[in-house]
């Protein structure tokens, strides 16, 4: 889990900085609405990232051969000591925010607000969208005091908006996505830029045909409900955020045309960094005839064999040549040492590894198929130099620093 996490920090850093600068400089030229649905981009880029590779060619009379090495325990070490880390964060956030959830739920009333689909909530500090599959308006009880006749509408109007958008189920995915990432601190940036783009979004099409007496008193009460508003962390969207307030009403105030150009460059680059995604996962082209004995089907997981305790003890080296199949879900099956020097010192070890090595799988005409007769090399190796990868035209050695 950890080493996948890390794998998405790259094309997640770049695609959150993406939409940071756009929301903060590019919203008046691209347009809240356009802005908004931009977003998109980010669990878009993050599917495109983790796309498996489909087709695995592998002759079988290849062999790969790799060289096992006396190997520190303490990388894997930290591995469990950072995804228990890891994993206690996310506990935490998730027990945060549905306790919060849980409360809120509790404290909804049964007698309606309104005539529309709205209920007082003690919880509710500001008007909000709650729920997942038939969301509900919450309002605080001072909502028909607090708020004139027009307000109350453009309040209730606003909400309703929200759950046109689906924004309630765009709000889980995208705190989902920042709690799995917790670590990341432009994660927590990007989330709360996402928040503006949405409420602005909200704004733009409640505002669009008012006059200015009404845009006035939407202000009015975007400011009486921001005062009030809670900081908790909420899965659900709320009218009056504090964070978002100020630059709401300058959009209000000073609405600005949008720029072709700048929404043609923005998709641009967008569709570079998506490409470039893709296509980072492409696999590289098969290999020549000339090069057919280096096998192409490379593990995707690779459990390193343990340095048998008797053998480094008596400084012995060798190696364990294995024949094995790849079944049709990329696991590996009728392992069978068919040469090993010195003799039953290493196989053990080496069948025990390979047991836990993951391949992709081959699929052809859209279905996986099963590889047979596949051979494998391991080389037992003492050496206290550092050692590399090595490509050759007959070979892949994959060495370790002992």
């Amino acid at each position: 889990m950890i080493d996948w996490l890390i794998a998405q920090q790259g094309v997640l850093c770049l695609i959150l900085l993406l939409m940071i600068v756009i929301e903060h400089f590019l919203t008046d030229k691209l347009g809240v609405l356009f802005t908004y649905r931009l977003w998109l981009l980010v669990p878009l880029a993050l599917i495109l990232n983790n796309i498996p590779v489909d087709v695995v060619a592998t002759p079988v009379e290849s062999l790969s051969r790799y060289v096992v090495g006396v190997k520190p325990e303490i990388v894997t070490q930290d591995l469990k000591i950072l995804f228990s880390l890891w994993a206690f964060g996310v506990s935490l956030l998730t027990a945060y925010v549905l306790v919060h959830h849980m409360l809120t739920y509790l404290s909804i009333s049964k007698r309606k607000a309104v005539h529309t689909n709205a209920y007082y909530s003690r919880h509710a500090t500001t008007p909000m969208l709650f729920g997942f599959v038939a969301p509900k308006i919450l309002l605080p009880y001072s909502f028909k005091s607090a708020f004139s006749h027009a307000q109350q509408a453009l309040v209730l109007e606003h909400e309703n908006v929200h759950r046109k958008h689906k924004d309630h189920l765009w709000n889980t995915l995208a705190m989902t996505m920042t709690i799995l990432f917790w670590f990341n601190p432009i994660a927590w940036i990007a989330l709360k830029s996402f928040r503006v783009s949405q409420e602005m979004a909200c704004d733009h099409e409640v505002l669009k045909n008012k006059t200015n007496s009404e845009r006035l008193d939407y202000a009015k009460a975007l400011v009486q409900c921001a005062e009030q508003c809670s900081s908790a962390i909420t899965l659900y969207p709320t009218f009056g955020e504090k964070s978002t307030m100020i630059k709401r009403l300058n959009s209000m105030k000073h609405p600005a045309a949008t720029s072709k150009i700048a929404a043609a460059a923005t998709l641009s680059i967008a569709s570079l960094i998506l490409a470039n995604t893709a296509l980072a996962n492409v696999p590289p082209p098969p290999p020549k005839k000339a090069e057919s004995k280096m096998n192409a089907a490379q593990p995707i997981k690779r459990v390193e064999p343990t340095y048998p305790a008797s053998a480094i003890n008596e400084n012995q080296e060798g190696y364990v040549v294995m024949e094995f199949d790849i079944t049709e879900t990329g696991t590996t099956d009728n392992i069978k040492v068919i040469d090993s020097i010195p003799k039953g010192v290493f196989d053990d070890s080496a069948m025990t590894a390979l047991k836990e090595w993951h391949y992709k799988p081959r699929i052809q005409g859209g279905q996986a198929l099963r590889q047979t007769g596949l051979l494998v090399q391991l080389d037992y190796k003492l050496s206290d130099e550092s050692l590399t990868v090595k490509h050759t035209d007959e070979m892949e050695i994959i060495t370790i620093k002992k």
